[in-house]
């Protein structure tokens, strides 16, 4: 294809387009246009800001490659533009920095001094697709995801049983990433980003539009935290709490929230899993540069085959935000694209963009740059990342960690370190000192089922082929293996892993899930890789890597992601993991653990926040933190056996407390006691609430 003919717009028409959007968007901001404000808002503030920083930065980058870095520009230029309105805004008169007028004001006068500043037209290198294909393929992926919507709503009304569209999405999905394997001709390279994108954002929907309410754990404290921002239109950077230093759920969720006319639970659930889809794309973008692209794809497709993609990261609100500023941190480093002063004003707006978003995942992005530029000086070698590099990122997490939160996160870490460090030795032999996960991640434990059994041997295979795939780089590269900065960060992962098992209580520190997950940002290529390998050894070299990949592609991946998808056990009726798929079989107890609300629970909860008198303390059992985080009840206090509850203060009973009468007291099975032993004894006149699944009592006065 002509290249001259691929559409771009000029710098002109970019104004233009960008002012025309500008307008547009205040037409039904003003007008509050449904769905036509949620839209335009959406792509305005996600794409636009950073495209037009990016051609500020006069930059010659691939069609990808610019997608990705103008959201990761266009979020940390959110967070930052917000950030200095809180910190300003208070000091010429504007108490409520955060509101949708001065925000709106101050985003579109900035963006056009942007338009107004001299920049040259870009020549775009990329993908191009055949428009036929193009079209084709657009209805098959727009399907797919219908079909996961469609189903998430469909299992989210009664009777809740109907799963058949969700069953028929998974299908769908690995019939199409089979056919890629299959042929090219069938499915066309350039189409690759497109699948990874519509396949990563249907397995996030999948999950994250289960339920009216958010699911989770970690994700109340962090929606508690964007509703105290949203409500005062304001950041206070003096809270005590370290979710409340992470700009990613205070500043930005609120920023959507107030241009979107979008409520939390819909930010949460809807926009964030659409800005988290873009990390598969740029992982393929890192992949595509080391390996072929169908392995890239196939790399890719692995990686959000594991469950933790698509049912625990959509519960990390703060976490899919860093994320994809950690991955747009390594592509800034490894681009070809991106060089000099370019380089640096990427590094540094990214790295704000981590730092602000999530703190284990910047010290996990400092320890690693720590160490390609540690064996860079020793071996006297020229790495990509630099002594500046490491200091400049190094001085943005600690001052911001120190600073904020009244050093709440920074204290957190030290905390970690001291656990890990005082019952090393005490701990070492402990096998339960690694945590239940890291046992069943090396096959110590587990559902002992036919069905389980065999979905936990082919998650061993998927690690032994990635362990195989690096120890075959490592036999070829040998003595240059560490020249190269991107085995470097392999090597430095799989060690990572291997801190999990070795070092007791370390990978508590983060969810050995969650690190995982981390690791196979470098290492997820080598599952595919070490297939290959396997099998190329096993042939004789006779078959051609394509035919082996085939292989590896039907026998392991897509196996893989019918197991973790939970899409076995719901045919076989096993025990299983996935919400959307086999929550009409779960118990209250379940749902319970895995963090679902039910609507008594929310509307018990919102009616409490609001008629209580709020200096008085609301008792309840440990698991109902969720509700209170959600529905805005403060002074919340847990119940504990022979405690008893302060004279004019309130008892709060969720479902299980009522219909099983059991409160725990502590997380797990520890700490369990009847209802009937709190004290003093609950008495049915001094119910003032009931919605025949929840009750609220109010103590009276001794």
């Amino acid at each position: 294809m002509n290249k001259s003919n691929v559409p771009h717009l000029k710098p002109g028409q970019l104004s233009v387009a960008v002012l025309v959007a500008q307008l547009a968007l205040w037409f039904t901001v003003i007008f509050n246009l449904p769905i036509a404000r949620e839209v335009l808002g959406f792509v305005y503030l996600t794409f636009l800001p950073g495209h037009a920083l990016l051609r500020l930065l006069k930059l010659k980058l691939e069609v990808l490659e610019s997608i990705l870095f103008a959201v990761g520009l266009s979020i940390a230029f959110l967070m930052g533009v917000g950030f200095f309105m809180n910190l300003l805004g208070p000091l010429i008169g504007i108490s409520t920095p955060l509101s949708l007028i001065p925000l709106m004001v101050v985003t579109n006068a900035i963006m056009i001094i942007l338009l107004f500043l001299e920049w040259r037209d870009q020549e775009y290198h990329g993908f191009y697709i055949i428009r036929k294909k193009l079209v084709s393929f657009g209805l098959i992926l727009c399907a797919i995801l219908i079909l996961g919507v469609a189903g998430t709503l469909l299992v989210d009304s009664p009777p809740h049983t109907d799963n058949s569209l969700l069953l028929l999405m998974l299908i769908s999905i690995s019939v199409l990433v089979g056919l890629a394997a299959f042929s090219k001709k069938l499915v066309p390279a350039e189409l690759y980003p497109l699948i990874l994108f519509v396949v990563a954002l249907t397995l996030l929907f999948h999950f994250s539009l289960f339920s009216n309410y958010i699911i989770g754990g970690d994700i109340f404290g962090e929606y508690s935290a964007f509703r105290q921002t949203a409500i005062n239109s304001y950041w206070n950077m003096g809270v005590s709490n370290k979710l409340y230093a992470m700009l990613s759920i205070t500043i930005l969720p609120t920023i959507y929230s107030a241009v979107l006319s979008l409520d939390g639970t819909s930010i949460l659930k809807i926009i964030y899993p659409l800005i988290f889809a873009f990390v598969p794309l740029g992982l393929y973008r890192l992949f595509k540069s080391r390996v072929s692209k169908e392995v890239a794809f196939f790399s890719v497709f692995f990686f959000a085959s594991n469950m933790v993609f698509f049912t625990e990261m959509p519960e990390l609100a703060r976490q899919m935000i860093g994320e994809l500023f950690y991955i747009l941190l390594f592509l800034t480093l490894f681009s070809n694209n991106v060089k000099g002063s370019a380089r640096w004003l990427l590094f540094a707006a990214f790295s704000f963009g981590l730092v602000v978003s999530h703190y284990a995942m910047a010290y996990v992005f400092l320890s690693l740059i720590f160490v390609v530029w540690l064996v860079g000086f020793l071996r006297k070698r020229k790495m990509i990342v630099s002594a500046g590099m490491v200091a400049l990122f190094a001085i943005l997490t600690f001052a911001w960690f120190i600073y904020t939160s009244a050093a709440s996160t920074f204290d957190d870490l030290l905390r970690a370190a001291n656990t890990v460090s005082n019952n090393f030795v005490s701990d070492f032999f402990n096998p339960q000192s690694r945590g239940t996960q890291v046992l069943e991640g090396i096959g110590a434990s587990g559902i002992n089922t036919f069905f389980h059994f065999i979905g936990r041997y082919i998650y061993y295979v998927t690690e032994a082929l990635v362990v195989i795939g690096f120890l075959g780089l490592l036999l070829k590269k040998r003595r240059s293996f560490l020249n190269d900065e991107f085995n470097l960060l392999v090597f430095c992962n799989i060690l990572l892993l291997g801190a999990c098992i070795v070092i007791p209580n370390f990978a508590g520190t983060f969810n050995i899930t969650r690190f995982y997950h981390v690791a196979l940002f470098f290492l997820a290529p080598f599952c595919v890789l070490g297939g290959i390998d396997v099998l190329s050894l096993l042939s004789g070299k006779k078959v051609k890597e394509k035919y082996l990949g085939l292989i590896v592609v039907l026998v392991v991946l897509i196996p893989f992601f019918f197991f973790q998808t939970g899409f076995i056990y719901e045919v076989a009726k096993e025990e299983s993991y996935s919400l959307p798929l086999s929550a009409y079989r779960f118990d209250t107890m379940k749902l319970v653990s895995m963090g679902v609300l039910s609507e008594s629970e929310v509307s018990s909860g919102v009616w409490l926040s609001q008629y209580r008198n709020l200096s008085r303390f609301v008792y309840a059992d440990i698991e109902s933190g969720s509700i209170f985080d959600y529905s805005g009840v403060q002074n919340g206090v847990w119940l504990s056996l022979g405690v008893p509850v302060r004279s004019g203060s309130y008892v709060y009973l969720r479902q299980y407390n009522v219909y099983d009468g059991i409160v725990f007291s502590s997380y797990g099975s520890v700490g369990v006691f009847n209802v009937s032993q709190i004290v003093p004894s609950l008495d049915t006149t001094n119910i003032i609430y009931s919605s025949s699944s929840c009750e609220i009592y109010k103590i009276p006065p001794s």
